[in-house]
């Protein structure tokens, strides 16, 4: 297994686990993508991250199981970007300067690429279905956990109905299907994750999660200590 420290890559959890579910927050930019400002410099960059990592993982469908849920997929999709002509046009020419037209830029080539990797989602019928038997276990797990999503985590933030339904839905998929992991920077969701293993007596090594750390590279999340 190829690992850097406590880092592991990401060809070694696709061996690991057959179903991946990729969160929107790791479908965007890895944590440790260096960009912190709220300069319009540093949005630029944050753009680029996130067209790139859309590019990294449309090439990477072909090596791993990735899926979606249809929330994931529909919260990642996002609302539409206009072109950059008609956002331009709305402004003074002169007042303009060339950063902001590189940002705007940057705005539509994100949506073009996440577009495509949406599209190859689809194409490749990497959306998540459930079947009658498993929509049953998953209504019963997901009212019998409802106590998390009102739990308020180190970040004063509580976990979201998209996140909180891709953990039940992930959960169901390792006990019916197959070894399922979620891949997610988002840490209500993390912790959400450890109470669920308690809970529901589920098994790390069926059902996993990892933490986005570079871009190929994940942090497997099985720390309780932040509970």
């Amino acid at each position: 297994m190829r690992e850097k420290g406590a880092l592991i890559h990401l060809d070694d959890i696709c061996e690991e686990f057959n179903i991946l579910l990729v969160d929107t927050s790791a479908l965007i930019r890895p944590l440790d993508d260096g960009i912190r400002g709220a300069k319009l410099i540093d949005r630029i960059k944050s753009k680029k991250t996130e067209g790139d990592s859309s590019i990294f993982f449309n090439k990477y469908l072909e090596k791993g199981s990735f899926f979606l849920t249809k929330e994931v997929f529909e919260e990642y999709c996002g609302e539409e970007t206009p072109p950059i002509r008609e956002v331009l046009s709305k402004y003074d020419h002169l007042k303009i300067s060339k950063k902001e037209r590189e940002y705007f830029k940057n705005v539509c080539s994100v949506r073009k690429e996440k577009i495509k990797l949406l599209n190859s989602f689809k194409k490749k019928k990497k959306i998540i279905c459930l079947d009658n038997s498993e929509e049953e276990k998953y209504n019963e797990m997901f009212k019998r956990n409802l106590y998390l999503k009102e739990r308020t985590y180190k970040e004063k933030k509580k976990i979201g109905d998209v996140d909180y339904n891709l953990l039940i839905i992930g959960a169901v998929l390792s006990m019916t299907r197959t070894k399922t992991a979620v891949l997610s920077n988002d840490f209500p969701l993390l912790y959400s994750y450890q109470a669920l293993l308690i809970n529901e007596h589920l098994n790390p090594a069926n059902y996993g999660f990892f933490l986005r750390i570079k871009k190929d590279l994940f942090s497997r999340g099985k720390s309780f200590s932040d509970l």
